[in-house]
């Protein structure tokens, strides 16, 4: 399978020699027409199966007898394909990449007190938003990319509202202020509208198909199992409160889809926005309601013969000793007080 976008081609096939031929075809005609693959931007990338050992030997592919790079990642249309198949280097890419156009707007826009903070807000959800969450759609998330995505987002709100760590203000605060939604919201409702695409699209194109395709052959391994891009679908649909039965059919007419796309998302902000305000207000009880542990009874030792307390029996008796010496030998008998 291959897959071209302007000058850049991806080829996609399922064992070595496959691969090998297909490259080869694709070198030979590439000469008939009179051009050259770049071998030194051609790499290669084995996505092994999941269950597979560690110990398995990259590909050898090559193009006139010289062997092609094999890489754990590589950046393919703005995104960060990894052999691993999962997106934790896109995550830090994506944030690499947002963090370098908020730097390059800071002193213009960000920092600019002529400006109003409605104006920055609308320029950060323009520029930045969208570097921060290109290609979110076809992203399967775990609440580690969640929770990084959505610090960046309050690092950055913060910074354009002019709000120190000192003012002890809450995310959801921040949030409020700005007129923004959560990243969790947004990218929901992104995964959602480009699904109801997908499910608009006639059945030849591939991505429909491969949303609907399952694995022939192979099973899943035993024990905890890894995020599939269906589970985070159902996910979100039950997050924006979307019939789960009835979603397909609403998806097919575009602007109800778009519609009830919105208003879930909306629910779901809210939701999270509910849930933090209450997670906070308990964590706020517990720590007024705790009581303070009374300390454990000390012994004391207190001196028949003076006002001192004595904190062990063996200093009460050098104690003692001291008055027996002083007073010419009389000895003591000793009482302890223990309280």
């Amino acid at each position: 399978m291959e897959l071209q976008y302007a000058d850049d081609n991806a080829l996609v096939a399922l064992s070595e020699e496959d691969l090998q031929g297909i490259l080869s075809a694709f070198a030979k005609a590439y000469k008939q027409l009179g051009l050259a693959i770049n071998i030194k931007k051609t790499q290669i990338l084995h996505q092994p199966p999941p269950n597979s050992s560690t110990s398995v030997l990259p590909p050898n592919i090559s193009i006139d007898n010289i062997r092609l790079e094999n890489v754990d990642y590589f950046p393919y249309l703005g995104s960060l394909l990894s052999s691993k198949a999962v997106i934790d280097d896109e995550i830090h890419h994506r944030l690499s990449c947002a963090s370098g156009a908020f730097s390059r707007l800071r002193k213009r826009v960000f920092e600019n007190r002529d400006l109003q903070a409605k104006t920055k807000i609308l320029v950060y959800k323009a520029v930045v938003l969208p570097t921060l969450l290109y290609g979110s759609e076809a992203w399967t998330t775990y609440s580690r990319h969640l929770k990084a995505l959505e610090a960046y987002h309050q690092r950055s709100l913060r910074k354009i509202l002019r709000i120190s760590w000192e003012d002890r203000r809450t995310n959801t605060s921040v949030l409020e202020e700005a007129d923004i939604p959560t990243i969790t919201a947004t990218i929901a409702q992104n995964q959602l509208r480009w699904t109801g695409h997908v499910i608009r699209m006639p059945d030849s194109r591939l991505p429909k198909q491969v949303l609907y395709s399952q694995l022939v052959k192979g099973k899943r391994a035993p024990g905890g199992q890894k995020k599939r891009y269906k589970d985070n679908i159902k996910t979100n649909l039950k997050k924006c409160h979307i019939d789960l039965k009835a979603w397909e059919d609403m998806a097919t007419d575009r602007a109800t889809w778009r519609n009830l796309v919105r208003e879930g998302a909306a629910l779901y902000n809210d939701d999270l926005c509910h849930a933090a305000q209450d997670k906070r207000r308990l964590r706020k009880e517990r720590a007024t309601t705790k009581q303070v542990q009374p300390k454990p009874p000390t012994t004391t030792f207190p001196c028949p013969h003076c006002t001192r307390i004595i904190g062990s029996r063996i200093g009460l008796y050098a104690h003692l000793k001291t008055h027996k010496d002083q007073e010419g030998g009389q000895s003591y008998s000793t009482t302890s007080d223990r309280r």
